[in-house]
């Protein structure tokens, strides 16, 4: 049985990618929205993506001890705090940029870490 929490892992930082790209974008051409209505979203997603990804990992490392994901969990998750960091500092484009390329790499390490873990019987 491969890790439900990869599974889970790869939806939400899939749909943190997309999102993250999109919601910016909408925002700034939307005069209906708030400024403010925008402000923690950022880092919601950061605490969720995190414990997922600790969860999982942690799991995973048990198993493989592979430091690609490991690396791959730590350049994705440091640009989705660069680009969360500096929302109100750069361009939409620029942290649109930093969230996908976040997002693509925390999916990476999630499909890495699926991959490597072994399957394990369910005890009853």
């Amino acid at each position: 049985m491969k890790s439900i929490a990869d599974k889970l892992g790869m939806f939400l930082s899939g749909l943190c990618a997309i999102q993250c790209a999109m919601l910016p974008i909408l925002l700034s051409v939307s005069a209906v929205v708030p400024n403010w209505a925008h402000f923690g979203h950022g880092w919601i997603w950061l605490s969720v993506i995190g414990a997922i990804a600790l969860w999982s990992f942690g799991r995973g490392w048990s198993q493989h001890q592979d430091k690609k994901v490991v690396l791959l969990f730590v350049a994705g998750y440091g640009f989705l705090v660069v680009a969360t960091l500096l929302e109100d500092k750069v361009s939409v484009l620029m942290e649109s940029g930093l969230f996908v390329i976040g997002g693509v790499l925390m999916v990476m390490a999630h499909w890495r870490n699926y991959q490597l873990m072994k399957c394990q019987k369910v005890k009853n």
